[in-house]
């Protein structure tokens, strides 16, 4: 055995040298996959094997420590699988009995905690090391897709807040990094406001050493020596997954390896979306807090992403769902095989619930599952920004309300109730209901330099209250060259380390001017948008801070001292707030909305919705962004049905599907609003440019030629068009409206 470890340890000691990690698994992934998680199934046999057949279901898992018996269960049938938890269980994700006694503890002392199974601590890495050789040596023939080095890690628990790591090895660690950022202590000093006079000394700050905060105005904010340490701890995780890639890459170079169980962008846990895509070859990401178009965003279809699919019961619900996540471009589903506590299968018997769903599984798994596999997402020239030092400093926000119970903000609540959460979510279906598609932008790529931010027409900056100076210039060139800008309220008021500026980084872009010494944000009292104590109650009562804040129609005004400088325009002034400033700079144009998009979540089917998207896409047109095409039914603009364009070399593809709002889970399907009852619809659809050949790709029928069709779709699956444009001249061009 210490062999063993010797030879592993310098597996880390080598992994620099090896190429570049593998970055497209089309082949190996070449259709949608629906993986039965072997949980409560029958054995390894024939009655496994009867069972799954008449549910079309022909891929599983194999889990740590896997026999034998099922990897030949496996390989006589055919069947695809990936291994899970290949590194192991207990390091990367806690045990509840782990964590609960941490907790305990630290509920009563927060000021060192230090994580069960310390990330920074040699034995527990080469602990992984050891079982991912173990694991990945064993599969010596089948049909296998990944390895998934472990289910729902995490820096702590989900993303549960706890301010770890001080272990002696974390803090020496965090020290070396510290000196590598800053270069000098004089540096670092200056940044945290302290005194310390070597790195030696160095410890960062806690939560509770910090929040005398909540009572300062923003301008005096400095979240530098706590951020610093959450942005390492990203970093700690991020790090050792690279390890463990590249060791599974060395051991077998043919397939992707990452994880399961991904958790939404957050402050804790280590889920910066940014980084983790870089060091990761797959994923399975629960789809909150915008997981899935991150996803798709930084990886396109080169690597692979799926869902958890969990039976709800309601068939319409269950197909929309796979035909939703398909569309999106994911590369199939785990299937969590329990419904409402039941097993899927008596034996050999699924339960009669599932039959419905026998159709759709084979036929997402067949042919028209390989449509999209290839395929380049469409964008319209939309980019959202996505800064996870703007996260952590929504975060700190966010918890005004607890007090000093802040650690009981654990992962269900902060998913529910996280302001960048709502925010991003609000942000993408305001767009998708305008008709239109973007694409997220890394903060990691700008500040690299590594981002083309020319490709975009418009770039929306959501709740992005963190921009270093170099993003900053980025962002200011993008307008310079004739970009446009839009904001919701607060960009760059403070520096990457969360560290408040004595004026926003973009407010001579923007043509504002303001005051975040008075006034205050919202209600002028409270600094969390969202008063997560009350969680119980519906979201639009959770939302305290709107009492007494200033409103412009149903836009709720966010800074209560904003005003639009002399060359600059606005929409409409509320006391001493200015709401949608508009402004030129260089060749470019910026609007300021200093407005909420949250409320657009319930206001979504109301008349005040229906303003929100006419504000929207007129700002969008001004940048010449416009719908390829239109969707009605009923003579009524459908806005929630998703309009997604793929293309494959010069054939391109329409997606149609319904929209609701999900509020997913992570152990269920989670709350699916809106969905429409009826299995038939007439669609009226519009394009804006003239179809050569319009084909349904899941019938292989031709509809026609024109730009006006109309197709009866089932609501709750998808229509697949394949099209051929009129104007091939256009045909390659993301950013204008063929």
């Amino acid at each position: 055995m210490k062999h063993l470890a010797a030879s592993l340890a310098g597996l880390l000691l080598t992994t620099a040298l090896w190429a570049a990690p593998r970055e497209d698994y089309a082949e190996l992934w070449g259709h949608f996959v629906i993986f039965l998680w072997q949980y409560r199934t029958p054995p390894p046999g024939r009655d496994a094997q009867a069972a799954y057949q008449k549910l079309n279901l022909a891929a599983i898992n194999l889990d740590d420590g896997f026999t034998s018996r099922e990897l030949d269960f496996a390989v006589e049938n055919d069947y695809e699988f990936y291994v899970s938890h290949a590194a192991g269980k207990g390091v990367l994700h806690l045990r509840e009995r782990d964590w609960e006694s941490f907790f305990e503890q630290y509920l009563q002392d927060r000021r060192r905690p230090i994580r069960p199974h310390c990330l920074h601590e040699e034995r527990n890495r080469q602990r992984l090391l050891r079982d991912l050789e173990l694991n990945l040596s064993r599969i010596t023939e089948g049909l296998c897709l990944a390895y998934s080095f472990d289910d729902e890690i995490s820096t702590t628990r989900f993303t549960n807040p706890a301010d770890v790591c001080w272990s002696r090895e974390s803090l020496a660690a965090f020290r070396s990094w510290l000196q590598e950022r800053y270069g000098s202590i004089e540096a670092l000093n200056t940044q945290w406001n302290t005194a310390f006079r070597s790195f030696e000394e160095v410890e960062p700050m806690t939560v509770d050493q910090l929040r005398y905060l909540h009572e300062r105005p923003l301008a005096e904010w400095n979240l530098a020596p706590w951020a610093d340490h959450r942005e390492f701890m990203d970093d700690t995780l991020a790090g050792l997954l690279d390890e463990l890639r590249a060791a599974a890459n060395r051991l077998d170079p043919s397939r992707p390896a990452g994880f399961t169980g991904g958790q939404a962008p957050a402050a804790y846990g280590g889920y910066d979306y940014a980084k983790l895509t870089r060091v990761v070859q797959w994923m399975e990401a629960y789809d909150i807090g915008g997981t899935n178009e991150l996803l798709r965003s930084f990886w396109g279809t080169a690597r692979p992403y799926v869902q958890t699919f969990f039976a709800t019961g309601k068939p319409p619900v269950d197909k929309w769902f796979l035909w939703y996540y398909l569309v999106h471009g994911n590369r199939g589903v785990i299937a969590w095989p329990e419904l409402n506590g039941q097993p899927w299968f008596d034996w050999s018997e699924p339960l009669p619930e599932l039959l419905p769903l026998a159709g759709t599984f084979a036929e997402v798994q067949g042919l028209i599952g390989e449509t999209l596999i290839g395929a380049e997402f469409e964008d319209d020239g939309i980019g959202i920004y996505y800064s996870q030092p703007s996260i952590r400093v929504s975060w700190f926000m966010d918890i005004q309300p607890h007090g000093d119970t802040w650690p009981h903000r654990l992962s269900s609540m902060n998913n529910a109730n996280a302001s960048d959460i709502l925010n991003r979510l609000a942000w993408t279906k305001w767009i998708e209901d305008c008709g239109l598609q973007y694409r997220f932008i890394s903060y990691l790529d700008v500040q690299e330099g590594k981002a083309d931010l020319s490709r975009y027409r418009t770039i929306v900056l959501p709740r992005t209250f963190a921009l270093s100076d170099v993003e900053a210039e980025a962002l200011r060139e993008y307008v310079r060259q004739g970009g446009t800008l839009i904001a919701d309220y607060g960009p760059g008021i403070f520096d990457e380390h969360g560290t408040a500026r004595a004026f926003g980084a973009l407010d001579i872009v923007f043509g504002v001017g303001r005051d975040l010494r008075r006034g205050g944000v919202l209600n002028g009292t409270q600094i969390a948008e969202v008063n997560a104590e009350l969680y119980q109650r519906p979201l639009p009562e959770r939302m305290t801070s709107y009492e007494g804040a200033r409103r412009f129609e149903d836009f709720v005004l966010y800074e209560r001292v904003l005003r639009a400088i002399s060359t600059a325009s606005y929409r409409a002034r509320v006391d001493s707030a200015d709401f949608l400033v508009h402004h030129r700079y260089g060749q470019g144009q910026t609007y300021y909305l200093n407005a909420t998009p949250i409320p657009y979540l319930w206001l979504r089917r109301e008349q005040g919705g229906k303003r929100y998207r006419e504000i929207l896409s007129d700002l969008l047109a001004t940048a010449g962004i416009q719908p390829r095409v239109q969707v009605y039914r009923n003579g009524e603009a459908a806005y929630t049905i998703e309009r997604l364009f793929w293309r494959k070399g010069n054939v391109w593809y329409l997606c149609l599907v319904e929209n609701p709002i999900r509020d997913a889970a992570i152990d269920g399907m989670g709350v699916v609003e809106g969905l429409p009852l009826n299995e038939s619809e007439s669609l009226d659809i519009r394009f804006a440019q003239d179809i050569a050949d319009l084909n349904n790709e899941r019938t292989n029928e031709p509809i026609g030629a024109g730009r006006r069709f109309t197709l009866t779709w089932n609501p709750h699956e998808a229509l697949i068009l394949r099209i051929e444009w009129a104007d091939q001249s256009l045909r390659n061009d993301s950013s204008t409206t063929p």
